[in-house]
This record gives structure tokens, C-alpha cells and sequence, in this order.
């Protein structure tokens, strides 16, 4: 899968509503509506997009699956976060767990030594959700 910044991740086009991924993509086999954040979550294997206003807004992706950025294989690639450092800027947070790369509409968790419950995870994100990301970053 590649990453295009702020505009989807292969087929996954942010923006899009869930009616046009479906039909992309395939029907989800699992479906949750969160009444409490409105938003509606589809899980395809290691693959959560979530949609707000009926329109995708996140691709998350988990475990050991396949995302690439240019030439850099996020989730095979031993120094994926360094070699984005070498040409985007990183915000840690504090607990040094998740990585923002705001620039490309990405956000990591568990790729910088501190690991977090859902293994490694690749969050990624259309421009309007980039402050949400950023607060994120410090929960």
C-alpha cells in the first residue's frame, strides 16, 4: 500500500464516503457506529478506516502489514522513522511512544522503542484531522 500525503492510501481516498469505498474495495466484515466521537469505524483485516461526517477521514493500519512512503517500507524497513527524519520533520510526544510526521498526514506508534498496546500502528489522516493529530500526541 502507498501512502499519498493528505490525499489517501491506494484506493482508500480520504474524502470519500463509505458507500465508494465499499465499492472499491469490498464490503467490511466488521462495521462499528460510535455514537459518542460520530464516527462510523470499518475493520478489513489490519486495515480501520474511519469515517467522520460520512466521509473518510483516517486509514489506520496495524501489525505487520505493508505501507509504503517513496522508497521506504514502513513496516519492514528496521530504520523507517529515521530515514522520514532525514527529509520530514518528527514530533515526538512526550512519552515517547508515537511520532507525527504532519507533513505527510502520518502519525506512528510503537516504531521508537516504547511499544503500545496495538503493536506497531501507521495512522493516516486527511489535512482536516492534522490538529486533531497533533492533540493526540500528547494524550
Amino acid at each position: 500500500m502507498k501512502l499519498t500525503p493528505y490525499e489517501g492510501v491506494d484506493a482508500y481516498i480520504f474524502g470519500s464516503k463509505q458507500a465508494h469505498i465499499n465499492k472499491a474495495i469490498g464490503k467490511a466484515p466488521v462495521v462499528e457506529k460510535d455514537d459518542i466521537m460520530e464516527e462510523i469505524r470499518e475493520t478489513r483485516g489490519n486495515i480501520t478506516c474511519t469515517y467522520i461526517e460520512k466521509k473518510l477521514a483516517d486509514v489506520i493500519i496495524v501489525k505487520e502489514d505493508e505501507l509504503q512512503i517513496g522508497d521506504i517500507d514502513i513496516f519492514n524497513d528496521a530504520d523507517a522513522v529515521a530515514k522520514l527524519e532525514q527529509t520530514y520533520t518528527a514530533i515526538r510526544n512526550s512519552k515517547r511512544t508515537h511520532v507525527l510526521f504532519a507533513e505527510l498526514g502520518l502519525c506512528l506508534g510503537g516504531f521508537t522503542g516504547k511499544k503500545v498496546p496495538e503493536g506497531r500502528i501507521a495512522i493516516c489522516f486527511a489535512r482536516e484531522r492534522l490538529d486533531f493529530y497533533e492533540i493526540y500526541l500528547e494524550m
